[in-house]
């Protein structure tokens, strides 16, 4: 049986704020895994309400810890910000489906 775990291609590192002391905060990375990266369409982006930046749909194994607010690195060092998580747990091919944007630091 074929499941879209097939088409998982590069491993990216998953980071989440924390606090480290007080009020400082920084990003920490927290896992790291594999999964797919591709850019979003033009007429998908306009559905999400993301008109200024490019956006990109990624997918990973539906047990891994990505939540909105993540950043994801990818194997070229670029960073994504989490915009959406969207878990598709039935039948065979269950994984996330989130949605990408470029991060501006």
């Amino acid at each position: 049986m074929s499941t879209i775990r097939r088409f998982f291609d590069q491993n990216v590192t998953v980071s989440r704020l924390k606090t480290i002391s007080g009020y400082k905060k920084t990003h920490q990375s927290t896992a790291t895994v594999e999964g797919h990266i591709q850019e979003l369409d033009q007429r998908a982006r306009q559905t999400l309400g993301i008109i200024e930046q490019k956006a990109w749909e990624a997918w990973f194994d539906v047990d891994i810890n990505i939540i909105e607010g993540d950043r994801i690195t990818d194997k070229n060092g670029i960073v994504y910000t989490v915009h959406e998580v969207v878990k598709k747990s039935y039948g065979t091919n269950q994984h996330l489906q989130v949605i990408l944007q470029e991060y501006n630091g």
